[in-house]
């Protein structure tokens, strides 16, 4: 269960085939075989566990860049000067939950570095937040249709999708940016591109 990125499933066929530790896993020959999983699958979940072995007590983790065409950091978009890099925080204990920060960075026309950010205390200003994100960034969309805004995992998405339901406002603006591919996940981009010898790719580790 150390292992970042296994399945469940994986690890009882592991098992099976007495593959208890990831030290084991690790040390799997290239030729090995484990019933239920195939090779290419394997050869990643081998990998895996070497880099996080391999770091283990170290300062700074090994890592890899994975080079393969049409994955990882070929998916990235050209650069945009109004691209935004946007998270949100949820305060989950509320009924119903609560998106309580929205924070965006992006740059200036000088290229400095610049924050905004919207705060809600209860529902009402959660509505409100909602929608003033999604004016500001539909508006950047609108002045350049190449900027995106950048996201990490499904999390900022997903409370954008629960809140165009819960309240009914916005539906034509996030439907124009999801259609239009507006959102990057650099969750799947990292996870594409970079072997890390961490036990979870959060943005965190």
């Amino acid at each position: 269960i150390q292992v970042a990125n296994i399945r469940k499933s994986q690890i009882a066929r592991l098992t099976a085939a007495s593959i208890t530790t990831m030290c084991q896993l690790a040390d799997l020959l290239p030729t090995a075989e484990i019933k239920g999983i195939n090779p290419q699958t394997l050869a990643k979940l081998r990998a895996q566990a070497r880099i996080q072995r391999d770091s283990a007590n170290r300062a700074k983790p090994f890592f890899e860049i994975l080079a393969a065409p049409n994955q990882g950091l070929e998916l990235l978009p050209p650069p945009s000067a109004l691209d935004v890099f946007f998270d949100i925080e949820g305060f989950p204990l509320e009924r119903g939950g609560l998106e309580y920060l929205w924070g965006c960075t992006y740059f200036d026309d000088a290229q400095q570095r610049q924050f905004i950010d919207f705060w809600a205390h209860n529902a009402a200003q959660e509505k409100q937040c909602f929608a003033d994100f999604i004016g500001w960034a539909y508006a950047r969309w609108r002045q350049d249709p190449s900027m995106h805004i950048y996201h990490y995992a499904s999390y900022e998405i997903t409370a954008c999708q629960k809140l165009m339901g819960q309240y009914g406002i916005c539906e034509m603006e996030v439907d124009d940016l999801l259609r239009n591919n507006v959102f990057v996940d650099l969750y799947k981009i990292v996870k594409g591109s970079l072997l890390l010898g961490e036990p979870r790719y959060s943005i965190k580790n």
